[in-house]
């Protein structure tokens, strides 16, 4: 249907307590395949890790040297993979494929670090705790004013407040 908006997404539940563990790789390249793959007979036994718990994993994918490291869901969370329907683009629904507790991330040549896009976005529920700023007023003499009180001055505060004070006029502050 040309032209139609993709609308949200209905996330099925029910389908969340039938639903396996699997071990999930996340891999630097497109795979241009969309369906079951014989993971565990091709990928994982291949695996090579030194003997420490934290070390690196390092496999061979077509040729090309990968570093792998696995990285725990946050604490409190549960991570999805998800499958959609085929229904129209208005009437989405997503239903639970299987569950996960922990990924292997990999890389090209070198092992995953802070740097990298999915361990950042990793650490976001930690830094979500202590965001409790909804809007910011203005810089007074003892720091930037809040709905909550003073907040210190500083870089990060000075950054904020520019933010949603250029993006006001978007719904922002």
């Amino acid at each position: 249907m040309a032209g139609e908006e993709r609308g949200p997404a209905r996330l099925a539940l029910l389908s969340l307590p039938g639903a396996p563990r699997e071990r999930l790789h996340l891999l630097p390249c497109a795979v241009r395949h969309d369906g079951a793959a014989a993971v565990r007979r091709y990928f994982a036994p291949a695996i090579r890790r030194p003997g420490e718990p934290d070390a690196e994993a390092s496999v061979s994918f077509r040729g090309r040297s990968l570093k792998g490291k696995e990285v725990l869901v946050p604490e409190g969370y549960m991570g999805l993979v998800l499958e959609e329907d085929d229904a129209a683009l208005q009437e989405r629904q997503v239903r639970v494929k299987s569950t996960f507790e922990s990924l292997t991330v990999w890389n090209l040549e070198q092992a995953p670090n802070s740097s990298d896009e999915i361990l950042m976005s990793l650490q976001w529920p930690k830094i979500a705790e202590g965001v409790r700023i909804l809007s910011i007023k203005g810089q007074g003499s003892s720091g930037w004013e809040g709905p909550l009180g003073s907040i210190p001055s500083g870089p990060f505060c000075k950054f904020w407040y520019y933010s949603c004070k250029s993006r006001k006029g978007a719904g922002y502050g």
